[in-house]
């Protein structure tokens, strides 16, 4: 599977070059818009939502106070045009079509391989979308959730033999999914989202025994994978393994 090129840590903002140039007006706009939004992620993972402030961000951008007003009304407008382009790029890296003659397992595995291997080259964005964005305010809280509404239908058209299973569908996609979401975070807020992709294994089982058309591998839950993320969750695999 190819992994997505890593962002290195130091990356800044794609500067325009210095003195007089060409561009029209607009597309200075544009390019000041652009590099706001590619820093709030860095940003809000070293100082949180609530302790970033614009200044934070203009300078994580290196662009002026001025361009951020001329582009944003506010803190919350600019997280929020940062959460939806995050979520476009990986919405974008989830349609991409899978290999024709893929198996069911397969299928799944790339979808969601895909998107632990982007999260994984990028820890910031991932803090972003699934630690910050649901406390960020109700506005973009309710759009988070429309995200993983979204996600969900898209992974169920993965697994055309679940479609008519169960009136229940969008529910259960909604379970699966937010449960990937919550693991995600879990995993975030414990410094261990560069290893993300490690959990690939788990969440192709996890999703395929959801729905009723595969079975958790030995291999998804053995002790050379990462270890349940909580308490609770190593409490509840040892409850399963004693009443095996």
């Amino acid at each position: 599977m190819a992994k997505t090129p890593a962002r290195t840590k130091n990356e800044g903002p794609r500067r325009l070059p210095r003195g007089r140039h060409a561009l029209a007006p607009e597309q200075v706009l544009e390019d000041q818009r652009r590099r706001l939004v590619e820093a709030v992620p860095r940003v809000v993972a070293e100082h949180g939502y609530e302790q970033t402030s614009v200044a934070d961000i203009v300078k994580g951008a290196a662009v002026s106070r001025n361009a951020f007003y001329s582009n944003f009304a506010d803190k919350q407008e600019c997280f929020a045009a940062a959460h939806e382009a995050c979520h476009g790029r990986l919405l974008a890296i989830l349609e991409r079509p899978c290999a024709k003659g893929s198996s069911l397992e397969e299928r799944v595995e790339t979808v969601l391989g895909a998107a632990m291997e982007m999260l994984s080259a990028e820890p910031e964005v991932a803090r972003l979308l699934f630690v910050e964005a649901p406390s960020a305010g109700e506005e973009i809280a309710l759009r988070y959730h429309e995200w993983l509404r979204r996600y969900g239908t898209l992974l169920r058209t993965a697994i055309p033999q679940a479609t008519a299973k169960s009136s229940l569908a969008v529910e259960i996609d909604q379970v699966i999914v937010g449960g990937i979401a919550s693991r995600v975070a879990s995993e975030v807020l414990q410094g261990r989202a560069a290893q993300l992709r490690l959990l690939i294994p788990h969440f192709v089982a996890y999703v395929l025994t959801f729905y009723g058309v595969g079975r958790i591998a030995p291999e998804a839950t053995s002790a050379g994978t990462l270890e349940p993320a909580t308490p609770a969750d190593r409490a509840a695999g040892q409850r399963k393994e004693a009443s095996a």
